[in-house]
């Protein structure tokens, strides 16, 4: 769990916040965080968001699958140890089957820094959908 906060606004939008750390498996040589991780962080978000809207007192959440990332795009080159992100997952569409797809953005003060469209699926039973995958 990369996320030091995460909340809901409504029921299409959440939002989490992290901070660079230099004491986590993702740290790199350079003592920051490679780029990629901002998915990491959104796909955390989007989960954390099904989580909090499904909470039953005593009911375990779902597992959630990311199945695809869609236009990611960065503008930074590196993540420096100590930079603050606010991480935003937008519903872009659900259906009855536990597919979904989510906007998400991740900014830095003021400034957005990221940005990518995430495919997700939250099935009733995963472990039977990963057994009907296998041959």
């Amino acid at each position: 769990m990369l996320l030091s906060s995460v909340w809901a606004e409504g029921e299409l939008r959440t939002l989490g916040r992290a901070k660079v750390a230099a004491d986590t498996p993702f740290t790199d040589a350079a003592g920051g965080w490679p780029v990629w991780l901002l998915i990491e962080l959104m796909a955390q978000v989007v989960a954390a968001g099904a989580g909090i809207r499904e909470f039953r007192p005593g009911v375990r959440p779902r597992l959630g699958l990311l199945l695809g990332v869609r236009d990611f795009r960065c503008t930074l080159p590196h993540l420096a140890t100590g930079t603050e992100l606010l991480v935003e997952a937008l519903e872009g569409m659900r259906d009855e089957s536990g597919m979904g797809v989510f906007d998400c953005t991740v900014a830095v003060g003021s400034g957005q820094v990221a940005s990518a469209i995430l495919s997700v699926y939250l099935p009733d039973d995963v472990a039977a959908y990963l057994e009907s995958l296998e041959p």
